[in-house]
């Protein structure tokens, strides 16, 4: 399956040379643009987070329901927490972490890979809600119904090999570690981590829209079958339909919440050499779409939407500025967070001694 649809991919390049090039710098363009600056900075805080001690921390907060509702070890707290907050891919990338360090079980992992992936508020309420739509308030609603879409497919996945559960191997604790040091695996492992990342919306980014322009589709069809293999283009293309709001609101919601065969991409490579079966997460991503898509359309019952400024025009520049203070200020506090925590961990072992 893999060589004959590199053969047609390579065969599509070939026949169609112009548009894979312009497809290729619009790839580049997203990732220089968005990708880098909105989740670089958020790779090398998650990495401090979880080498500095924090992922205790967040185990202890939210162990009274980790276990009962999602099946999963507190410390797969930190996975869903950073996913919600920083955006795709980092809740994949974190699980990952998180079995590699055996604090989760491979079941644990599949099961958290299957709700922990999610959007970001930059992104949803920013991006998708102040830029696109023009009301922040559409944004903030549908990161609702996202974040709520996400915790539902979680209480689902619960019961996923409920019999092949296996408790994980080590307990969570952090191996003391210097700030310097701490900060170095952080960011080497964020750097690995990007260009990955970067390299599968490149790639896929072409070489979906190379497929897509031989479908026999247009309008909404179109705009869905874009957002299907690349999220971004395909909330653009969605909000400039031709139909009432709330249909475009109920099937951003959707494409938000699939992810999009980029994201996807993205996933698979970063999560490829931990071996987790990726049923789970290909079937969550599509009920977390499902979901939001239903939760968005119920909400616009009761609450019906009429009309919206769109404005396509102010995404990269909002997206610009908000990441950069937002990733600012979540680096400062990460590094902060991890020297205090290994300032104090010091100080707490010369008091024992």
């Amino acid at each position: 399956m893999l060589p004959l649809s590199s053969i047609s991919i390579i065969a599509l390049i070939l026949i169609f040379p112009d548009k894979a090039i312009e497809y290729l710098r619009s790839s580049m363009r997203i990732c220089c643009e968005m990708i880098v600056p909105t989740l670089f900075p958020f790779f090398i805080c998650s990495g401090i987070l979880i080498y500095s001690g924090f992922c205790e921390t967040l185990s202890r907060l939210f162990r009274f329901c980790m276990k009962p509702l999602f099946g999963i070890s507190p410390a797969g707290a930190s996975a869903f927490v950073l996913g919600v907050i920083s955006g795709y891919p980092l809740g994949a990338v974190t699980a990952g972490q998180l079995y590699e360090g055996s604090y989760i079980s491979k079941v644990e992992a599949e099961r958290l890979c299957a709700f922990c992936n999610n959007s970001g508020p930059l992104f949803v309420i920013g991006s998708v809600g102040a830029a696109v739509y023009g009301n922040i308030r559409l944004g903030v609603m549908l990161y609702a119904a996202h974040v709520l879409s996400a915790l539902t497919v979680g209480i689902i996945f619960r019961f996923y090999k409920r019999s092949d559960y296996t408790a994980p191997p080590t307990v969570m604790t952090t191996p003391e570690r210097s700030a310097g040091e701490t900060v170095s695996i952080a960011l080497h492992n964020a750097v690995s981590n990007m260009l990955t990342v970067c390299g599968a919306v490149m790639f896929f980014g072409m070489a979906g829209r190379l497929v897509v322009d031989l479908l026999p589709v247009e309008g909404a069809l179109y705009a869905l079958a874009s957002g299907l293999v690349e999220f971004v283009n395909g909330t653009v293309r969605t909000a400039g339909l031709d139909i009432e709001m709330g249909q475009k609101l109920v099937m951003t919601a959707f494409i938000v919440g699939f992810g999009g065969l980029s994201v996807h991409a993205q996933v698979v490579a970063v999560i490829a050499k931990y071996g987790f079966s990726l049923v789970p997460y290909f079937s969550g991503m599509l009920l977390h779409g499902l979901i939001a898509a239903l939760y968005t359309a119920v909400y616009l019952y009761f609450f019906p939407v009429t009309e919206a400024v769109f404005a396509p025009a102010m995404s990269r520049a909002f997206c610009a500025s908000a990441s950069c203070l937002v990733t600012i200020s979540a680096a400062a506090a990460a590094i902060g967070y991890g020297a205090l925590t290994i300032r104090l961990k010091s100080i707490w072992r010369r008091i024992r001694e």
